[in-house]
């Protein structure tokens, strides 16, 4: 699980209301993640939602955020705090692999993962998979921080 953690201070150049800037954060969030649910709560709301593909089985990371929107005259803060794990279906998807490989090293000619004809090629090559591994999950816990700041740089764009 990755904390995430976003602020951005837009100077409003023109004239508008704190809940078109709602509307308008709420529609890039939900261009750019896949929403589930959305609930208002006391300071602003919470965002639960995935990451990867919108329309498609993959998912890279489940996001949970709380996201504040403050307004006071020509200076608008807005605070995205959360946390992000791997979706279900990337782990599953690589489970799925690591005992496909292992199935493949019980087949005579290829890797040896039985144990008692494995040498250091073997272990290699799990080693290199499970590294493999690990940096992609890690990439993809990491991508919904870059989308929130994206996001946040693009309303200061439009609006600031």
């Amino acid at each position: 699980m990755k904390h995430i953690e976003v602020s951005k201070r837009i100077r409003l150049t023109r004239d508008i209301s704190e809940d078109d800037l709602r509307k308008a954060l709420l529609e890039r969030l939900r261009r750019s993640i896949n929403v589930s649910s959305i609930t208002e709560n006391d300071k602003g709301y919470h965002i639960e939602g995935t990451t990867g593909g919108v329309k498609t089985f993959m998912h890279h990371a489940s996001i949970s955020l709380n996201v504040q929107l403050v307004k006071n005259n020509e200076i608008c803060r807005i605070i995205m705090h959360g946390n992000a794990r791997p979706a279900r279906s990337i782990l599953i998807l690589y489970t799925l692999f690591f005992f496909i490989i292992m199935l493949v090293g019980l087949l005579p000619g290829s890797i040896e993962t039985n144990g008692t004809d494995s040498d250091a090629l073997d272990t290699l090559v799990l080693m290199i998979f499970g590294v493999f591994i690990f940096n992609d999950i890690n990439n993809k816990i990491n991508e919904p921080k870059d989308t929130m700041v994206s996001i946040l740089n693009s309303l200061d764009t439009e609006y600031g």
